[in-house]
């Protein structure tokens, strides 16, 4: 938070004044003032947002048009004397609104007899019938006036690019409050809408220089989609009732349109009659595609908001992350509107587009000013290192160079491609260092060769070992002593699970800091000491091996020579001779197998990856059933040919040593498992893209303790008293090829119910 605050105070007096005044302008575009300045966009954004959010239409709401067909055969004396045919015919409407051209010069008396039938019908008076004062003059039949179920109003609320945005719920008259038609036709067709009317009622403008009347937003389609029938085919019979069952039936004119067009949308010029308007919004209400702005207070604060994420942006993203950012700060200003429009809120954006513009616009200006003031002060300390190193005759092409409008870019740009070549030649020569190298300057690694970055890459990767920043802490640590010490040290570290010799070397120069104070600089090396020391620990275990379990064997068979050397004088060959010569011949087999185990480890040991080709582990797996076929067989254990899910199996490896490998993991399979069972073996792989090669049994399974033993050298789950079984070094083995192959093994097993062995390889990447 104090960071935040000391970037804010940084900004200068003129910046500040800035974001100031477009923090009050971004709260003026909640005044109505600003909303006659940004009126007709919002008109538009809020057309589009509508046609996303809007529910779907009902289908409770029908209209029946006198359109062209009807008024070339029809007169209006013919329509109202087919008006009680017309009724009859919608029957079976929830209710009736009737818009038809009536008068009192008219014959009325089928209507009014239609009327007395179906007291579920509305009248809707002249929109322009009105006297001095403004209340609604009748112009309607008198007798129909009174058998009407109800006598509505249909005034409604016209906004910008004239469309019509809204509907006047209630008009005051002589008589009392009058409904719109939409309330009154749903009210006598006994339909509740989902949302209060009163709740979304607001104070809004009808008119220019007019005072605010008490209105209902509605989000209307573009287009009418409701069902509309020709009032001629309606009278002859050719619509059934049915389609108008439990429906809101309008009847108006579409043909002449006396009381004209309405348009509904700010993205389509199409126009529609007053009773498919009157259609339109009695949908809306049912369908609940109703809206209200939200409070003058939550505009403000949801302007300043958002108009402050744009500054905030600008401060503190930094490069082209900013543009990014800004782009993205703008998408969400035009997505807050749309989701509060899902919930029946509207937010009008005002002025506030245009304020987080002009907000972006300066601070990018601001940004690409103060880069090209740093360029320029850096271009000229380049001047004076570029003088300090050239002879002075080179040194007046340079100095010579006229400022055009370019000049200072010009003379940048060539000042960096020299800059970069010396780079580049700087860093090649620290690349052809054959170890790891970092350059710490007063205290701190500035700078690593590539071998030390693929270094640091490998061991951030790891799970089970440190990071980089920890990594670099070491390094920066021996740096501090050889400052204490005031002369070059070494140490022997552990990295990334491999012993290094680390060597430090304070250099003769000194280089100035960016706050003016010489710093001292360190060259480390990193020097990989692991396989020289693998290679003497092989030894040593070796020798162990040998004089662990090669002297054992060896004494036996010394000993039964001694002892039968001793009580045995003639040439027969006795029963006990024979005994004696199979106890020989025991030893001396575990002998061979431990000497044959001992190589096999020895060159699993010794493998290296950089003589590592291609294999298919789909053909080692093959050739390892082929090997183990017989002794399975011998037993009575079904050994099934190997299943691939994947058809990629190529890995780098050793062929020869993979495929030994698995044939000890096959081979311990058969002989732990019953006669009867199955060995299959596998080939899957993981979600990172490995390779994994599972043997999987039905033998006796073992513990977890048995488990977490079982890669230990010369460790036997279970053994053989004739010595007829292993020595406990073919797990190690596998273990050891698998883990010079880069890979893993994981082992699930429970006494009684098999085991799985599945050997984790990665995958050979492909260019």
């Amino acid at each position: 938070m104090s960071a935040t605050l000391r970037r804010l105070t940084a900004l200068g007096p003129w910046r500040g004044l800035f974001v100031i005044a477009m923090l009050v302008l971004a709260a003026f575009s909640g005044h109505p003032s600003g909303g006659v300045m940004s009126g007709a966009l919002d008109r538009v954004f809020f057309d589009v947002m509508a046609t996303l959010v809007a529910r779907p239409s009902t289908g409770r709401v029908a209209i029946v048009n006198i359109d062209a067909a009807t008024v070339a055969q029809l007169d209006l004396r013919q329509i109202a004397d087919t008006s009680e045919q017309l009724l009859d015919r919608l029957g079976d409407a929830a209710s009736v609104v009737i818009d038809l051209p009536l008068s009192r010069a008219l014959d009325n008396s089928s209507l009014e007899a239609g009327m007395r039938v179906r007291r579920n019908t509305l009248l809707v008076p002249p929109a322009n019938a009105s006297d001095p004062a403004g209340n609604p003059v009748l112009m309607l039949p008198p007798t129909a006036v009174t058998l009407a179920a109800a006598l509505s109003q249909r005034e409604v609320y016209v906004g910008h690019y004239g469309v019509v945005t809204g509907f006047v719920p209630y008009v005051a008259s002589a008589s009392g409050p009058r409904a719109h038609v939409a309330l009154d036709a749903l009210r006598v067709a006994g339909i509740t809408p989902p949302l209060r009317i009163d709740a979304f009622t607001q104070p809004y403008a009808l008119s220019v220089g007019g005072g605010q009347t008490q209105a209902v937003v509605t989000m209307l389609p573009r287009r009418v989609g409701l069902p509309q029938y020709s009032y001629l085919d309606v009278i002859r019979g050719r619509v059934p009732k049915s389609a108008f069952a439990g429906k809101v039936v309008f009847v108006g004119n579409l043909a002449w349109r006396g009381e004209g067009a309405y348009q509904v949308s700010s993205l389509d010029s199409h126009e529609v009659s007053r009773a498919q308007l009157d259609a339109l919004l009695t949908d809306a209400v049912v369908a609940g595609n109703l809206a209200r702005e939200v409070s003058s207070a939550v505009e403000v604060v949801v302007y300043i908001a958002l108009a402050l994420g744009i500054v905030l942006i600008c401060l503190f993203v930094p490069g082209r992350a900013m543009h990014v950012a800004a782009i993205g700060w703008g998408v969400l200003i035009f997505a807050v509107p749309l989701v509060l429009l899902a919930f029946h809120m509207f937010l009008p954006l005002g002025l506030l587009p245009f304020v987080c513009l002009l907000i972006y616009v300066f601070f990018a200006w601001d940004r690409h000013s103060r880069t090209l003031a740093l360029l320029r002060r850096e271009l000229s300390e380049w001047r004076a290192i570029a003088a300090s190193i050239q002879p002075k005759h080179r040194m007046s092409t340079p100095a010579a160079l006229a400022l055009a409008p370019d000049g200072d870019l010009a003379e940048i740009k060539a000042a960096l491609r020299q800059v970069r070549g010396w780079q580049t030649l700087y860093v090649d020569m620290i690349n052809q260092l054959p170890y790891p190298v970092f350059l710490a300057m007063d205290g701190h690694v500035a700078v690593w060769n590539a071998k030390a970055a693929a270094l640091m890459n490998a061991d951030a990767a790891a799970e089970a070992t440190p990071g980089t920043t920890q990594a670099l802490a070491q390094v920066e640590q021996f740096v501090a002593e050889s400052v204490l010490k005031g002369g070059d040290i070494s140490h022997e570290i552990e990295w990334g699970g491999r012993a290094h010799m680390l060597v430090c070397e304070p250099l003769s120069s000194e280089s100035e800091g960016a706050n003016g104070v010489a710093q001292r600089s360190h060259l480390v090396c990193l020097i990989d000491i692991a396989d020289v020391k693998d290679l003497v620990s092989q030894d040593k275990r070796m020798l162990r091996h040998i004089a662990h379990d090669l002297r054992s064997p060896l004494t036996a068979i010394l000993s039964l020579i001694d002892r039968r050397g001793a009580t045995h004088n003639d040439n027969v060959v006795t029963p006990t001779d024979r005994e004696f010569l199979s106890d020989l011949r025991q030893q001396a087999a575990y002998s061979l197998r431990i000497a044959k185990d001992f190589m096999q480890l020895s060159r699993a040991e010794r493998l290296d990856r950089a003589e590592f080709e291609p294999v298919a582990l789909s053909e080692v797996a093959e050739e390892a059933i082929d090997q183990s076929w017989l002794a399975a067989d011998q037993k009575g254990i079904v050994l099934h040919e190997p299943v691939f899910s994947v058809d990629d199996t190529i890995v780098d490896g050793n062929a020869d040593m993979l495929m030994r490998a698995l044939v000890n993991v096959v081979d311990n399979a058969i002989k732990y498992s019953p006669s009867g069972t199955t060995v299959s073996v596998a080939i899957d792989a993981t979600s990172d893209g490995a390779l994994v090669l599972s043997v999987t049994d039905q033998g006796i399974g073992m513990t977890d303790e048995t488990v977490h033993r079982l890669f230990e050298p010369f460790f036997q789950a279970e053994r053989k008293p004739d010595g007829s079984g292993g020595v406990g070094l073919g797990l190690p083995f596998v273990k050891t090829v698998i883990e010079r192959h880069g890979g893993t093994i994981d082992v699930r097993s429970r006494p009684g119910h098999g085991t799985v062995f599945a050997l984790i390889l990665p995958r050979t990447l492909k260019d």
